[in-house]
């Protein structure tokens, strides 16, 4: 069994998730015990009030984290299925890529992909699942989605980063489930050597395609994760990996056993879809991705985590409301927002409109106070609170925006108009609408009507 010492483990990283890096830091503390002077008989002359200061209970120290690496023994001398030479494995290294809230389908930097491309290869990889396998619920970034290749710093003298664009997810079959993660980057058409450990059987077809299968472990402190692997690679420079594990998703709200869900077949099946492979046309109707609704790393929300049940309620009191128009998506798409699992949002266009229109539902909130319309402070609140007969506090919040300096053409600003209803339970229903001018944003009635529906108090 290869085995790391705590020193090289503190560097290694999650590689076989692929679309994020996780790092694992370990604080170790100094703890310094101040002693006192050593006692001393005290002289005649000492002044009678002086006392002795009490002793001081030593710190306890805290027990050392484990960060021991550990996977299986390698025979590099092994032959392997299909691979010609077997070169001896390698050190660990990382393998992956930050991902932020920010980031963009236009990326410069890989002009091979963007917005419409993502959706078909997540379309692909949709219809390439096992009929009983699904996709639990969770947020955009944790739901089989293909998202941005994140902007990498670009260095002109050094190499560019290989730019993964990947996509995870839960997934269940029966009571069971476990991760997937796939990931397609366009490389230089070359095929690695088969490295011992990490190749269990190479296949080679008749166009030049190869695909490499690895089953195995690896385990972090006291924590192990199983992994089954599928990487191919293709003439045109398409490398796509599927990992099925039995590791945790981040963030999730699925609980009960974990498992690798996916067998090798199967994953070879997602990892041979064509529209995966970078060269492969996309069709002319195929539509842009809907827009997140996520602009934080989730750290504002701290209310109770919401799992696929409860969103579903909230879904379908979205469903059934009507308020005279008409949305795309429809209302009814919530979903965790990004990087936490304590609030779901959706955001959705005003169809026939220039506005769009983002709801976002947390629990845990506490009721603010009606302010006193005489407090100096005053100005700072929103432009109307109020409580209504339910003991929910509504405030409506309004403000504009403008350019400056003024573009030559298109829109010189627009505005934002802001619902929240926070119920005595601790629900509380964000609903904003956007709109740069001429257009106008929904009217406060609206937006009312959405926050106060029937069904969203349930958190």
């Amino acid at each position: 069994m290869r085995r790391l010492d705590s020193r090289r483990a503190g560097i290694w990283a999650d590689a076989l998730t692929i679309v994020s890096l996780v790092a694992l830091g370990v604080c170790v503390a100094a703890v310094v015990d101040r002693v006192s002077p050593p006692n001393t008989v005290q002289s005649e002359a000492a002044p009678s009030s002086f006392t002795r200061e009490p002793t001081r209970e030593p710190i306890p120290v805290p027990e050392p984290t484990d960060t021991t690496y550990l996977e299986p023994e390698v025979d590099a001398d092994a032959p392997i299925p299909g691979c010609d030479t077997v070169e001896p494995p390698a050190e660990p290294a990382i393998r992956g890529q930050i991902s932020t809230s920010v980031d963009t389908y236009d990326n410069p930097q890989y002009p091979w992909y963007d917005g419409r491309r993502a959706v078909m290869m997540t379309d692909a990889v949709a219809a390439a699942l096992p009929d009983r396998v699904e996709v639990q619920f969770g947020s955009r970034r944790t739901s089989l989605i293909f998202q941005p290749i994140p902007q990498s710093p670009a260095d002109p003298s050094g190499p560019r980063p290989p730019g993964f664009a990947s996509a995870t997810a839960d997934m269940a079959r029966g009571d069971t489930s476990g991760l997937l993660a796939v990931s397609v980057r366009k490389g230089d058409g070359s095929v690695p050597s088969c490295v011992a450990g990490q190749v269990d059987e190479r296949s080679v077809s008749a166009d030049g395609s190869v695909v490499d299968v690895n089953e195995s472990w690896y385990q972090y402190g006291p924590d192990r994760t199983n992994f089954r692997t599928v990487e191919a690679y293709y003439p045109d420079g398409t490398q796509v990996t599927a990992t099925a594990s039995d590791a945790p998703n981040f963030p999730s709200t699925r609980t009960g056993d974990r498992d690798i869900v996916l067998t090798v077949a199967e994953l070879e099946k997602i990892a041979e879809q064509p529209e995966l492979r970078v060269s492969a046309p996309v069709p002319a109707d195929t539509p842009e991705p809907t827009r997140g609704c996520s602009d934080s790393f989730g750290f504002e929300y701290d209310g109770p985590p919401i799992d696929g049940d409860t969103a579903g309620e909230l879904n379908d009191a979205l469903g059934d409301l009507d308020i005279g128009e008409s949305f795309s998506p429809a209302l009814d798409s919530l979903m965790l927002v990004d990087f936490s699992t304590s609030a779901v949002c959706t955001h959705v266009d005003v169809q026939n409109t220039g506005a769009d229109l983002t709801v976002t539902i947390t629990g845990g909130a506490e009721l603010p106070v009606v302010p006193d319309v005489y407090d100096p402070s005053y100005a700072d609140r929103p432009m109307r609170t109020e409580t209504l007969d339910s003991g929910a506090v509504l405030e409506v919040d309004e403000n504009g925006y403008s350019y400056s300096p003024a573009p030559e053409s298109g829109p010189a600003g627009g505005s934002t108009r802001v619902v929240t209803v926070t119920y005595p339970s601790g629900t509380q229903v964000n609903v904003r609408s956007h709109a740069e001018k001429p257009d106008e944003p929904l009217t406060a009635d609206a937006l009312i009507a959405i926050a106060t529906a029937d069904g969203l108090d349930v958190l």
